[in-house]
């Protein structure tokens, strides 16, 4: 048997639980309008970073196209400090070069 999935609140009305059980044999994900602001506002939430604010900061450096010394040098901290941020960050993200880096916190919204 097939599992039916979907989401409605306890406080509906019998006649939208009916309505749901059907949609959801049907092939449907019924949800509650409730529930379903839940899921769209979820989506336009920053997911929790694995990153500390001074490597966003380095990271944002990286997307603006500088080097390793001006990142430095705008931070205040040294370009070995900086590769050391870069080291970190690629070991929090699983990756292995400042590309993968920026998708991975672009696409997760962590450098806004």
């Amino acid at each position: 048997m097939r599992r039916r999935r979907g989401y409605i609140i306890k406080n509906s009305d019998t006649g939208a639980i009916v309505k749901s059980i059907h949609e959801a044999f049907a092939g449907g994900a019924p949800m509650s309008l409730q529930i379903a602001k839940m899921v769209v506002q979820s989506f336009n939430r920053e997911q929790d970073s694995p990153l500390s604010d001074r490597e966003k900061e380095v990271l944002r450096g990286i997307a603006e196209g500088k080097s390793y010394s001006k990142i430095a040098l705008d931070l205040f901290i040294s370009k070995e400090t900086v590769r050391s941020h870069i080291k970190n960050i690629y070991q929090k993200l699983a990756v292995n070069c400042k590309a993968d880096a920026l998708k991975v916190a672009g696409s997760n919204r962590w450098l806004h």
